[in-house]
């Protein structure tokens, strides 16, 4: 049932409010449909299977008889209660748009009495409105435009005159226009986010968007200034000015922006960053750390109160790289928590392995990779370089031979690895084979450290050179 699927995902407290809803008899007038709201979320509470439908259908309907078309017609109603249920529900906090439609049906209905004290109230939640993103301006500019109609209606009326009087096409306009110019950004962020991932060639002409925000000063909107510079950055045309004052400016005025779009503002921070830790500017690194920690101390970056294993392993990654050991112990023990059940184990005792192989504690890295699932092909992959790398630091030749063959086999195989980055793997592990095996001969261990400097398609290319460096 499409019904018991959707309930099922919701939290307690919403599974009771619906319940109130189907109760109520503006909403809901049919028995049935109560019995079977009540069955379904008493199960779900109860964490008991549900029955047949069959069964269900003998729980919720007088007749004995099952009727599977009258059944199925029972399930959609309810899921149609649902639907209504959420739109209530989003409805609720949406205060300016309450205030927008019921200045709309004043105005159908020709409720003078009601007018004045609705346009002052309507004023007061336009002023105390914390979300000044695009859809707030949009907001404003159709409260604006019906209380514009009200004065084609209500002329005549002195009072209000009164309140309409300062109300100007420019109004109109401005709101209208920081919307446009908002959502524009915003949509041109995106796009060149999917450029990057897919590597496509999406068409993208801001030349209108841009002329509107220097033509009417809409940057001193703090909204369009954040998609502005957030737009610059992500062009290419933002320079590390322009990340500080987004930043900076971000941080001033985050709680204007819903969940959604404060995620897609640190995550443009994050990748411009990410850039610059790429071609390995330390300091860009410990930047993103601090980026890591305002995300999830603020629960920017979590996701329904849950932090992903990659952001996890990211931190801990660039930790090591700047050399700091305790902060990334402390992070795993205290931050571990905030991964999902399922992660949790790989990804503690995965980093673990990570941070005692950076202090060269081989035999504890190859504890913990015991710990590790492999069934999760990412961490098999990853795994098997530290397994590589520590079995050479502990000079146990057999077991590294065998685990070299192993993990070719296993490369070569897997048909889930990007070609690409399978190649990467198979030639560290060839070259790691001839390493050891000629970990003697110092003239072709300069041949070999040629050969590798130059090649640009193989995986930890910089380990390979140090051990190589080593025996020179």
């Amino acid at each position: 049932m499409r019904i018991y699927q959707v309930l099922l995902k919701q939290e307690r407290k919403k599974l009771n409010r619906f319940l109130k809803f189907v109760n109520s008899p503006y909403f809901n007038i049919n028995q049935r449909i109560i019995d079977l709201a009540e069955y379904l979320i008493e199960s779900i509470k109860s964490e008991k299977e549900v029955g047949m439908k069959e069964a269900i259908w003998e729980i919720v309907s007088d007749s004995q008889t099952f009727d599977d078309l009258k059944f199925r017609k029972l399930c959609n109603d309810l899921l149609e209660r649902f639907e209504r249920f959420l739109i209530n529900e989003r409805l609720e906090n949406e205060k300016l748009l309450q205030a927008n439609l019921l200045l709309q049906s004043i105005n159908e209905n020709k409720f003078e009495q009601l007018f004045e004290k609705q346009t002052k109230k309507s004023n007061r939640i336009i002023d105390r409105e914390i979300d000044r993103s695009a859809e707030f301006y949009l907001r404003v500019y159709f409260n604006k435009k019906i209380l514009q109609n009200l004065s084609t209606n209500y002329e005549k009326k002195s009072d209000i005159k009164n309140n309409l009087k300062n109300l100007t096409y420019k109004d109109l306009s401005q709101n209208l226009d920081t919307f446009y110019v908002i959502e524009k950004l915003r949509h041109a962020t995106d796009i060149l986010t999917w450029r990057k991932l897919y590597n496509t060639d999406i068409e993208l002409d801001l030349g209108i968007t841009l002329d509107l925000i220097g033509l009417y000063n809409l940057d001193s909107v703090p909204a369009v200034k954040v998609y502005y510079l957030m737009y610059k950055l992500m062009s290419g045309d933002g320079n590390s000015s322009d990340y500080v004052e987004l930043k900076k400016l971000s941080k001033s005025v985050m709680d204007n922006f819903p969940e959604e779009e404060r995620r897609e503002i640190i995550d443009v921070l994050l990748s411009f960053v990410i850039r610059d830790v790429n071609k390995g500017d330390l300091d860009a690194v410990k930047e993103m750390l601090v980026l890591y920690e305002w995300g999830i101390e603020s629960e920017l970056i979590l996701v329904n109160g849950y932090l992903s294993p990659t952001t996890f392993r990211n931190y801990v990654v660039g930790g090591l790289r700047v050399g700091e050991f305790d902060k990334v112990h402390d992070f795993i023990d205290k931050k571990a928590e905030l991964l999902k059940n399922e992660h949790r184990e790989n990804a503690v005792n995965f980093c673990l392995c990570r941070v005692a192989f950076h202090k060269k504690e081989f035999d504890k890295v190859l504890t913990y990779l015991n710990k590790v699932n492999y069934d999760d092909i990412w961490y098999n992959v990853n795994s098997r370089y530290y397994l590589l790398a520590s079995y050479y630091e502990l000079g146990e030749s057999d077991a590294l031979e065998s685990a070299i063959e192993s993990f070719i086999a296993f490369l070569r195989r897997e048909k889930s690895i990007d070609v690409k980055r399978k190649a990467k793997q198979i030639s560290f592990a060839k070259y790691l084979k001839k390493l050891v095996n000629n970990k003697y001969n110092k003239e072709v261990s300069r041949e070999l450290k040629a050969i590798i400097s130059e090649d640009d398609q193989v995986f930890n290319k910089s380990w390979l050179l140090e051990k190589i460096e080593e025996l020179l």
